[in-house]
């Protein structure tokens, strides 16, 4: 699979994933592809208070559950990252995709975030150099 670019399987693939990961009570707060730029390869983020109360190893050990329970996604197991919601990645993202609130009264108030994917190109988000980034909306990652 080319590694340069997120195919849509691979983007519909992470739906799936965390569709299921939510069903199983592993809240996704927020997902997103990310290309670290010192890395050249594109991950799967996913970011989850689960990490933060159980630690990354167990929430390895139930993402990769889901995923074998999960047939023909286009998700390598090793292409997944789990971060607590203090990573400074998760972070960043959950930033770029909170609701707007304008400064006039007089403005048009962006209560919702745009729905579909939020695209990044070359990039520092959360102090890491990124070639490119591709955010799931909050409402598929299981925010509310």
């Amino acid at each position: 699979m080319d590694q340069d670019t997120v195919v849509t399987e691979q983007t519909e693939s992470g739906k799936q994933l965390i569709a299921a990961l939510n069903a199983e009570g592993f809240e996704v707060r927020v997902a997103f592809w990310a290309k670290p730029t010192d890395e050249g390869k594109w991950f799967l983020y996913l970011a989850s208070p689960i990490v933060d109360a159980e630690g990354p190893a167990a929430a390895y050990r139930r993402v990769h559950r889901v995923l074998k329970k999960t047939p023909g996604l286009w998700i390598d197991p090793l292409e997944v990252r789990v971060v607590g919601l203090n990573d400074s990645l998760a972070e960043a993202v959950l930033e770029k995709t909170r609701p707007t609130v304008p400064a006039s009264p007089y403005a048009v108030q962006n209560a919702t975030p745009f729905r579909g994917m939020t695209n990044l190109g070359e990039a520092t988000l959360g102090g890491i150099s990124i070639d490119g980034a591709r955010i799931y909306p909050p409402s598929q990652s299981g925010a509310s």
